[in-house]
């Protein structure tokens, strides 16, 4: 039934009825309406933030803990500008958003109207799923309704409404609209049993599983499948903890780079690859080799046979999938295949001793044993990043978290920040450089202002490290890398956060076992010496 309102008593209606709670802006002058509707819907909770950027990323943490939506609202212009990283991140990553952005009135627009950009539509829609401006009240409801399904649907991603000044301002009838499970997509019955077939038959086959099994949540389909075929399986960064790291059959410690996956991909003969898009980040930069019976699941087709030829492609939800499979799989008797416990512990206890001397895992071993098997870890895309996708582990899916592929410099602080908003009662960790915490540093008297008790620890190597071994590797000589940080205790301190100086694993181990016990968020400073190759792995 539709109902006479203003456009922003719409638009915050329809944003409750699809159940969001948490709302993440900054107040300006075009979306001040928005903001004084707020006042009539105290169910909703606002988090002012202090940069566009940061809000963006605490969102995109947000959903990618919780896989709940918290409604970014910019406004036009350099509010845009300022969300695209974390709009360009969550794209990448199969993270849904939904962000409302706000535009100058529809008589103004490409008249030189304050705040604005050339193509604004255009810029939006060149980093999201899905974009529409509205251009009446009546409209408004409806386009948040889809950006909601379109944020969810197929593969997860950002998507956009477009509400200009005077359509938030106007008044009409609007319908308040309910928000609908996504209907899961099933492959083919056919498709189904060739991919059984192949996996029954094999003798050496292993398992490759992406973030896409941590957004359908089929940690125990995938487990069982494992389980009853004996197969190894290897979990890249972003889904870490959907087959707990300790269990017999995982063979993801070291990552791509040190673990021992590329042999185990080189002596297979059949892959499944569920909800991984085999991108550069997880698969080409390592040139991995997959054998020729290649089976990947995946919400899209689209994520098919970009790189590697795909024997047999299942489309679909990988939860739904892995039920199909296994009701297929288990009507046959239980294979015996070569790969053993003691195979996989051994491997990995090897590896372990060899990097065991190194600073790197030092570090990423005192945070392991300081943490809980709860805490939810945002790795920024530094130099430590390695030490923590390498060598931390989890056994939970949704507790760790990086920027994969788009990897912009400042996530980890913010998007932590998102999680904790989620997730108020968790332990929530976030790692990061001193370049990284620099882009985000603005955002520490959000947490301040919101006491979100998060610890974050900045390695500070005093300038861009990794790029600095880039360099090096490259071209034996150096340029804009090595450059001061300030004093992160005091610029802490000056925020009104908890803040400590560390400088080695067991001081961290010692401080970081309590860090959670204060009221307020927490820094730790690890000084690091960029030159030193030891830290190099």
């Amino acid at each position: 039934m539709k109902k006479m309102m203003s456009g922003a008593h719409a638009a915050i209606e329809q944003i409750i009825a699809e159940g969001v709670t948490d709302i993440l802006s900054i107040p300006g002058e075009h979306n001040l309406p928005l903001y004084d509707a707020l006042l009539d819907y105290p169910q909703l909770r606002l988090i002012t933030a202090r940069t566009e950027q940061g809000l963006t990323y605490m969102s995109n943490g947000y959903s990618r803990a919780s896989h709940t939506i918290a409604v970014p609202i910019v406004i036009s212009g350099p509010g845009v500008t300022g969300s695209l990283s974390a709009l360009a991140d969550a794209y990448q990553d199969s993270v849904p958003m939904v962000m409302i952005v706000t535009q100058a009135p529809l008589n103004q627009i490409g008249k030189g109207a304050f705040h604005e950009i050339k193509d604004q539509p255009a810029t939006i829609r060149s980093i999201v799923k899905w974009y529409k401006r509205v251009q009446c009240v009546e409209e408004i409801t409806d386009a948040i309704h889809h950006a909601f399904l379109n944020a969810f649907e197929n593969r997860p991603g950002p998507t956009a409404i477009e509400i200009p000044l005077d359509v938030l301002t106007q008044k009409g009838h609007a319908a308040i609209h309910s928000s609908p499970t996504p209907l899961c997509l099933k492959p083919d019955i056919y498709s189904i049993e060739k991919a059984a077939q192949l996996l029954i038959n094999a003798k050496k086959p292993v398992i490759y599983a992406g973030r896409g099994t941590v957004i359908s949540a089929c940690g125990d389909e995938l487990k069982d499948l494992a389980e009853w075929l004996e197969i190894p399986c290897f979990t890249t960064a972003l889904a870490k903890g959907i087959l707990p790291d300790t269990h017999y059959l995982n063979i993801s410690w070291g990552g791509c780079k040190y673990g021992m996956i590329q042999t185990f991909l080189q002596q297979a003969d059949v892959v499944l690859v569920v909800g991984s898009s085999l991108d550069d980040s997880d698969a080409r930069r390592f040139s991995l080799r997959f054998p020729d019976k290649l089976i990947q699941i995946d919400i899209t087709s689209e994520n098919m046979n970009r790189d590697y030829n795909v024997m047999v492609a299942l489309t679909g939800d990988a939860k739904t999938v892995l039920t199909q499979l296994l009701s297929v799989i288990k009507q046959h008797p239980k294979p015996n295949h070569l790969f053993t416990q003691n195979t996989i512990v051994h491997d990995k206890k090897k590896a372990i001793e060899e990097k065991k001397s190194t600073l790197a895992w030092q570090y990423m071993n005192a945070i392991q044993n300081a943490i809980s098997e709860q805490t939810i870890i945002f790795s920024d895309p530094t130099w430590v990043n390695g030490w923590a996708v390498y060598f931390l582990e989890r056994q939970f899916p949704n507790t760790f978290h990086c920027t994969r592929n788009f990897c912009g410099l400042g996530f980890s602080f913010p998007a932590a920040l998102g999680a904790r908003l989620a997730y108020p009662n968790s332990p929530i960790m976030a790692i990061i450089g001193d370049g990284g915490f620099l882009f985000s540093q603005a955002e520490l008297a959000t947490a301040v202002h919101y006491q979100l008790n998060i610890v974050t620890i900045i390695f500070n190597d005093q300038g861009f490290g990794a790029i600095k071994r880039r360099q090096i590797n490259a071209f034996k000589r150096t340029v804009g890398v090595d450059l001061p940080s300030p004093d992160f205790v005091r610029l802490a301190e000056a925020y009104g956060a908890m803040a400590l100086r560390l400088t080695s694993p067991d001081q961290l181990y010692e401080h970081l076992i309590k860090a959670w016990n204060y009221n307020r968020p927490v820094i730790i400073e690890i000084p690091l010496d960029n030159n030193d190759s030891g830290l190099n792995i």
